[in-house]
């Protein structure tokens, strides 16, 4: 999680090598990045492929997450709207460089929590009026 203002940013780290790259593709010019949550579950174990493409590049990235542990992530996501990327924190020192993404559609974000609380079976986190206590 970032700290923005005040609220807590959803945040992918990423190699920071990677993470120059991007910054250097998109750098100087207006940004629009498309991105999509592919929810995969079985009822017990939920994954989330992030897909981002932007826009005004050929550029697509793709990090697939373990929801069950993310709990608090995918809630602040549904709450803020917003994501962000930033290089690894243990592979610099001293970065504060972040890239925050607007969600183009919030309520799917808040879709997405609700089938991770429905299909979770890592319970930690989670209140019990948010899950079917039969899965």
């Amino acid at each position: 999680m970032t700290d923005f203002r005040g609220a807590k940013i959803p945040t992918i780290y990423i190699d920071a090598r990677r993470y120059e790259e991007i910054m250097k593709m998109i750098c100087n010019q207006k940004e629009a990045v498309d991105t999509l949550l592919n929810i995969f579950h079985d009822g017990r174990h939920v994954f989330v492929d992030v897909q981002m493409k932007f826009l005004n590049t050929d550029l697509q990235e793709n990090y697939l997450l373990y929801a069950n542990n993310m709990i608090e992530f995918f809630e602040s996501l549904s709450e803020t709207g917003l994501i962000s990327l930033a290089p690894d924190p243990s592979s610099i020192s001293n970065s504060s460089n972040v890239f925050i993404i607007q969600l183009p559609k919030k309520e799917l974000a808040e879709k997405a929590l609700q089938i991770i609380r429905k299909n979770a079976s890592n319970k930690v986190g989670l209140h019990e009026d948010f899950y079917d206590k039969r899965l």
